[in-house]
C-alpha cells in the first residue's frame, strides 16, 4: 500500500511539474512576442529617418556598388551578375567580408572591393567611412535571404549613392527601388537575372567566375604529383560546412572512406578543411589537404575527378568548374506536436519572420498579399551544375542522417556517373 501511495504521488508530482514546464514555454512564448513586436515598432520609428532618394533614371548610371557583405558562396553565385554588369558597360565595385573577396582575386570584371568588416562596432564605422570616401550612381543589394540583418540595412542605407536597390524593401524609403521577389523554391541565380531584366541588361549563360593563382595552381599540382599516382583518379570530401549542424560526424566521414576503398580503389581520398578539424581525423590511406584560405583549395577542386560535400561553398567552386560533385543537402523537420517546446520555437521563428518581412515591405504586402513563404535553402541554394548531384535529407543536422543511409544514397550517385 505505501508503494502504491508512492507511485501515485510521484505520478502526480511528475504531471504537475509536466504542466508547469509547458505552462512556462507558453508564458515565454507570449513574452517573447510582445519583445519583439516592441523592437520591430521602435526599428519602424527609427527607419522613418533614413534619407529618401530621388526617382531612378537609368541612363545615368555608370558606377554601381554591390553590396554582398556575406559568406563565400553567395560570392561564387554572384560571379556572373558582375561579369554582365561589366558588359553592359558599368564600373563594378563590390563590397563584402575578407573570405568572399578573395573569391574575387584575379577577376577583371571589377574595378575595386571594400572590405565589409561587422566584428564590433568600431571595424564596421570604419568599414563604412572607408566606402563613403566614394559617390555610386547605383548600389545593389545582393543579399537573398529574406532575413533582417539591420547591421546590413544600415550599413546599404548610408553609402553614398544615387539609387539605392533591393527586394522587398518597398517600406524603406532609402530603397528607391525595391523589386516584388516571394518565390520560395527558385534558385539563387533567378533572382540575379531578375535585377538584370529591370536593369534592361542581356544575358545568356550564368556559369560562375573564378580565376586561379598562378602560384596555388603549381602548389596543388606539386601535392598532387608527390602524393598520387599519375594512374588514379582522386576524390575530394569536404565534411565540414559553415554551421555545426551542416558537418559530417567522423563516423559518417570514415564509412564513406570505407565505401571508396571496398568498392572504388581507383579512387585515391583527399580531405580539406581547416587543421584544427582535420587533427581529429584518424583514417588510414587518405590524404589531408590542409587549407588556410579558400584560395588553396580552388586549384584542387578544378582538379579532382569527384567532390563529395556538405552544402558549403564547395559545391559552388565545383559549380564553376563543371566538376562531378555529389552534394549533401539538409532541411529541418517540422516539430513533432508532441514536443511543445519546439512547437512554440518554431511559430515564434515564423512570427519573427512575419514581422521582419511587414517591417521591410509592408506596402506591397498588403496591397498584394505574396506568398510568404520562407525560401527552401535546397532549392535556393541547388548546385548550378549539370554534372552535379544533390541528396536532401529531412533532418535538423547532418549528424543526424543514418550512416548506411548516407553512404548507400552517395554510392547510388557514383554508379550513376
Amino acid at each position: 500500500m505505501l508503494l502504491l501511495i508512492k507511485k501515485l504521488t510521484g505520478f502526480i508530482l511528475k504531471s504537475f511539474k509536466e504542466k508547469v514546464r509547458r505552462l512556462n514555454w507558453k508564458r515565454n512564448f507570449i513574452t517573447k512576442k510582445i519583445k519583439y513586436f516592441i523592437y520591430i515598432k521602435i526599428l519602424t520609428f527609427l527607419i522613418f529617418f533614413l534619407r529618401k532618394k530621388g526617382s531612378f533614371n537609368s541612363n545615368e548610371i555608370n558606377k554601381v556598388l554591390i553590396l554582398r557583405n556575406d559568406c563565400i558562396g553567395d560570392m561564387i553565385v554572384t560571379t556572373p551578375f558582375i561579369r554582365y554588369l561589366f558588359h553592359a558597360g558599368y564600373e563594378v565595385y563590390v563590397s563584402s567580408r575578407k573570405n568572399s573577396l578573395e573569391i574575387l582575386m584575379g577577376n577583371p570584371y571589377i574595378k575595386g572591393c571594400f572590405l565589409y568588416d561587422d566584428k564590433n562596432f568600431r571595424t564596421l564605422i570604419r568599414s563604412l567611412k572607408n566606402i563613403r570616401k566614394q559617390h555610386f550612381d547605383l548600389a545593389i543589394d545582393a543579399r537573398f535571404h529574406r532575413r533582417l540583418d539591420l547591421t546590413h540595412l544600415y550599413f546599404c542605407c548610408f553609402v553614398k549613392t544615387s539609387n539605392l536597390l533591393s527586394y522587398n524593401k518597398s517600406n524603406i524609403k532609402s530603397f528607391n527601388i525595391s523589386l516584388p521577389y516571394y518565390k520560395a523554391n527558385s534558385h539563387v541565380t533567378n533572382q540575379l537575372k531578375y535585377y538584370l531584366d529591370n536593369l534592361n541588361i542581356n544575358y545568356d549563360l550564368f556559369n560562375y567566375d573564378i580565376f586561379i593563382d598562378y602560384g596555388k595552381d603549381n602548389y596543388v599540382q606539386s601535392f598532387i604529383d608527390n602524393l598520387i599516382n599519375l594512374k588514379k583518379k582522386f576524390v575530394v570530401i569536404n565534411p565540414y560546412g559553415g554551421s555545426h549542424y551542416r558537418c559530417l560526424s567522423n563516423v559518417q566521414i570514415e564509412k564513406i572512406c570505407d565505401l571508396f576503398k571496398c568498392s572504388y580503389p581507383q579512387y585515391k581520398i583527399i580531405i580539406i578543411g581547416q587543421p584544427n578539424r582535420l587533427n581529429t581525423l584518424c583514417i588510414d590511406e587518405i590524404i589531408k589537404f590542409q587549407s588556410q584560405s579558400i584560395r588553396d583549395v580552388i586549384p584542387l577542386i578544378k582538379k579532382a575527378d569527384l567532390v563529395i560535400s556538405v552544402d558549403t561553398s564547395i559545391v559552388h567552386i565545383a559549380s564553376a568548374f563543371s566538376i562531378k560533385c555529389i552534394s549533401i543537402y539538409m532541411e529541418p523537420l517540422s516539430p513533432s506536436l508532441d514536443n511543445l517546446k519546439s512547437v512554440y520555437s518554431r511559430a515564434l521563428s515564423d512570427y519573427k519572420y512575419l514581422q521582419q518581412d511587414l517591417l521591410l515591405d509592408k506596402k506591397y504586402i498588403k496591397k498584394h498579399k505574396p506568398d510568404l513563404s520562407m525560401q527552401i535553402n535546397k532549392d535556393l541554394w541547388a548546385p548550378n551544375n549539370e554534372n552535379a548531384k544533390q541528396i536532401v535529407f529531412y533532418v535538423n543536422s547532418i549528424e543526424a542522417i543514418e550512416t548506411s543511409n548516407l553512404v548507400n544514397s552517395i554510392n547510388q550517385c557514383i554508379e550513376v556517373n
